[in-house]
């Protein structure tokens, strides 16, 4: 209020010969910065994905056991797990303001002591696998310390049933969803000029595959090394923690070991596995293995050599089971 009060008499003394420019460069200045200093609070924990590996048993598992879930802003109840912020464009241009207010409840202000407390919140959105310039650029914003201090969760299954789970998920919204609220990318699995469903063979044959050849590397899911090894420039490897769909499925009080170690965080709640919806196909025949193989087993090869030369926290899996081991 007082640096508006002198900015207005700098106004009116302006043509004044003997107004201090000095001053009034100053004024000009601190008329233009914001007004609002406080730091915005981001998430301490980022579960990055991937896509159909088993993120949401471990979000859940997380969130009751004590971890803060996103706050559902302006009744954007379809956010209330994952907030794509970093994957939707829309909302990534909104800023980090827009991406701190569904976590400033993590955050407590002590304006006596000149510090703030955070308890740990997460945001669990897989889609957030593929932008790690994004995430780094917006934690970075802020300051050292919430860039320092955030941990970073990614579950890699192998790609050829995460492709199957991708196909059955697809399947199921077209199968219960009304035809006129289906997106885009439901519609993959529709035969041409159709509302038939393709069978899995079809769907790697005439879908999955030429997008994986086309598109590679900029934007599948199942190229691991090539996503995680952008990570790894961008961040700490340290704050990275790798954990094995396998391990998930066979032995998840392990992976919780893990998780909590990685954290130093207790979680006393329930996991639970059991995935509600209903499959098509629950297993990939060998002709489409076949097929995806073709493209994932040198990437697959890839994300091996980078685990090695790369190494994780101490309470990662090493060495990383391979994919095949589990077939």
């Amino acid at each position: 209020c007082v640096l508006a009060i002198v900015y207005d008499l700098y106004r009116r003394q302006r043509s004044s010969s003997d107004f201090d420019e000095s001053l009034a460069t100053k004024l000009d200045l601190a008329q233009d910065e914001p007004q609002d200093t406080v730091t915005p609070c981001f998430p301490s924990i980022l579960l990055i994905g991937a896509q159909k590996c088993g993120t949401t048993a471990i979000a859940n598992w997380m969130f009751h056991g004590g971890i803060l879930r996103p706050l559902i802003v302006n009744n954007e109840t379809q956010f209330k797990k994952e907030v794509h912020f970093f994957d939707h464009d829309d909302r990534y241009n909104e800023g980090p303001k827009f991406y701190a207010q569904r976590f400033h409840h993590s955050c407590q202000d002590h304006a006596e002591e000149s510090m703030v407390e955070k308890s740990l919140a997460m945001d669990a959105t897989p889609n957030t696998y593929m932008y790690p310039d994004r995430v780094h650029e917006v934690f970075q914003s802020t300051g050292e310390d919430q860039i320092i201090n955030l941990k970073i969760m990614v579950v890699l299954r192998d790609p050829v049933l995460r492709e199957l789970s991708y196909y059955n998920h697809m399947a199921y919204m077209v199968q219960h969803l009304d035809y006129s609220k289906l997106q885009q990318w439901h519609k993959k699995v529709l035969k041409k000029n159709s509302t038939a469903i393709m069978s899995f063979d079809e769907y790697v044959e005439q879908v999955a595959v030429p997008t994986l050849k086309r598109k590679k590397r900029k934007t599948s899911h199942g190229m691991y090394a090539t996503h995680l090894s952008k990570w790894f420039q961008e961040f700490d490897r340290q704050q990275i923690l790798v954990l094995s769909f396998q391990e998930l499925q066979h032995n998840p009080k392990k992976l919780q070991q893990r998780i909590q170690e990685f954290l130093g965080y207790p979680i006393t709640a329930e996991m639970h596995l059991q995935n509600s919806l209903e499959k098509r196909e629950s297993h990939p025949s060998e002709f489409a293995r076949a097929k995806l193989s073709e493209v994932f087993a040198p990437e697959n090869e890839k994300l091996y050599q980078l685990l090695r030369e790369h190494p994780g926290p101490s309470m990662e899996q090493t060495p990383f089971p391979r994919f095949e081991d589990n077939l």
